[in-house]
């Protein structure tokens, strides 16, 4: 083999040398590329679904606390509220502090419960969704004063099996004809309302006033 032959073979085989070796680092740099792709840090690239996880979780945490607030309302008390008045059951106790009123509330409104104390004339369980309607006589010792209540005023009744406390708020005030029913209407979107019925003097028309837990 002549000088020429030789040097030509051995640049030759140096440039096959240069071929795999270009070969090698190519495949390097592609298997990197596609960790990158799948590891979710080529151009510093996050998973999206990290803030929607988020997301839920501040809703979760949302939904909790509005929870917590609502048992926050029902408060424990400490309180003697008797099981009976008369032959009538005792549901809880109604409070309005403005007009001084601390009466039991009967289980049912008729004539002789009535003289005893008010009671319930309509709706769920006491402090339960609904609207829970509670009538009284226009006396003195009952509710002659509620015309002295305004929208805003507040007051609270109290469950007698369960001793929890709710706070409700006056939201409207009217008058009307004993035939008018509608404040007995249970259309109150789930929430604990309360309506307090009593006659205006004459006792031709009622006064009610309207009340949403607070």
């Amino acid at each position: 083999m002549t000088v020429y032959g030789r040097a030509r073979r051995a640049k030759k085989t140096k440039l096959n040398k240069k071929k795999v070796a270009t070969c090698i680092i190519l495949g390097i740099i592609i298997l990197a590329i596609i960790y990158m792709i799948t590891s979710n840090k080529l151009f510093d690239i996050k998973d999206n679904s990290e803030p929607k996880e988020e997301t839920q979780i501040s809703q979760n945490n949302t939904e909790e606390n509005t929870i917590i607030e609502e048992k926050k309302q029902d408060e424990i008390v400490d309180v003697e509220i008797p099981e009976k008045m008369g032959k009538y059951e005792v549901l809880g106790q109604l409070n309005i502090e403005k007009i001084g009123v601390s009466k039991n509330i009967l289980n049912i409104s008729e004539d002789t419960s009535l003289e005893l104390s008010v009671a319930k004339l309509y709706g769920p369980n006491i402090n339960e969704s609904g609207n829970f309607c509670i009538s009284g006589h226009n006396w003195n010792n009952m509710l002659k004063r509620l015309s002295e209540m305004q929208v805003g005023d507040t007051f609270s009744m109290i469950g007698r099996k369960t001793k929890t406390k709710v706070d409700y708020q006056i939201y409207d005030i009217y008058t009307c004809v004993p035939e008018d029913l509608s404040c007995l209407h249970q259309n109150n979107d789930g929430k604990r309302e309360v309506t307090l019925i009593t006659c205006n003097p004459g006792g031709l028309t009622r006064l009610i006033c309207k009340a949403r837990e607070i």
